[in-house]
């Protein structure tokens, strides 16, 4: 039976209610460490009220909540399986389905610069001496990535890679944990973005953003998004304010919060770089 829109609001307002008692936080406290109106707070919390999803992440950032488990996301839409080398393997498995037949655009937000525009062997190495993957593990996340990457060349269409300034600076300078990687195989990888910036403007494209607002909005945006043809959305945990929000977070970083955005300035941040290490 479909979730009517005031059981979903009584069900957050419940569980909001119990963490709130779990942390011993009072409703004035919690009124006062999100900004959300007295009134509105109560309202919320009685489910006569259905959140925003700003409402939300500031409740979720006080009560140091995931906001996918206080919307009950907590199963994905396609499996996702909990080791690191089986994630990377679920991904290989439904890349095709996510793209769908004729292909589409990724938005990608996190930290560092995509996999995707890792070599086999630089992926080995995250692998192998990041993460400590050895024997089987290793193998079947090598042989997923691989064939991810086979599905990424024949149907991504457009890539937007939104990163953080200092993760950036960290993995060009290769400070740690990336010093443990090849200098010659990042400095290849670092080398093949620009030259993608560079060669194909209309299909990739780097902003750089701060740390503090990756930091701040960390539950919304360390997600991944494909925009197929025809406006269609596939978001890996689907919720519509969720996704809404999202995209909002990625316009709102993209347009008025990022650090670098103009390819030629991206490009020469990196290049720069990649010149103070050698």
């Amino acid at each position: 039976m479909t979730e009517t829109a005031q059981e979903k609001a009584a069900r957050i307002g419940k569980k909001i209610r119990e963490t709130m008692t779990q942390f011993g936080i009072t409703v004035k406290e919690l009124s006062k460490k999100t900004g959300i109106e007295l009134q509105t707070l109560y309202s919320i919390l009685n489910g006569h009220h259905q959140a925003s999803v700003e409402k939300l992440e500031a409740i979720s950032r006080v009560l140091h909540l995931s906001i996918d488990a206080l919307l009950d996301l907590e199963v994905n839409t396609f499996p996702i399986y909990a080791e690191p080398y089986e994630a990377s393997f679920s991904y290989a498995q439904f890349e095709d389905i996510w793209f769908g037949p004729t292909g589409g655009e990724r938005i990608s937000v996190s930290r560092n610069f995509s996999v995707m525009n890792h070599s086999v062997k630089l992926r080995k190495e995250f692998l192998e001496k990041i993460y400590g993957l050895k024997g089987n593990e290793l193998k079947v996340a090598l042989d997923a990535f691989e064939k991810r990457m086979e599905v990424i060349r024949e149907k991504e269409k457009r890539r937007l890679e939104l990163v953080v300034d200092s993760e950036v600076t960290d993995f060009i300078k290769q400070r740690e944990p990336f010093d443990k990687l090849s200098k010659k195989l990042v400095q290849e990888s670092v080398e093949g973005i620009i030259d993608r910036l560079e060669n194909d403007p209309l299909n990739f494209e780097v902003v750089i953003i701060p740390r503090q607002f990756f930091l701040v909005n960390y539950e919304i945006i360390n997600r991944e998004v494909i925009l197929f043809d025809l406006g269609s959305v596939f978001f890996r945990q689907t919720h519509p304010a969720l996704l809404q929000h999202f995209i909002n977070e990625v316009e709102q970083l993209k347009y008025k919060k990022s650090k670098i955005s103009e390819r030629s300035d991206v490009i020469k941040f990196l290049r720069k770089l990649l010149n103070e290490k050698r």
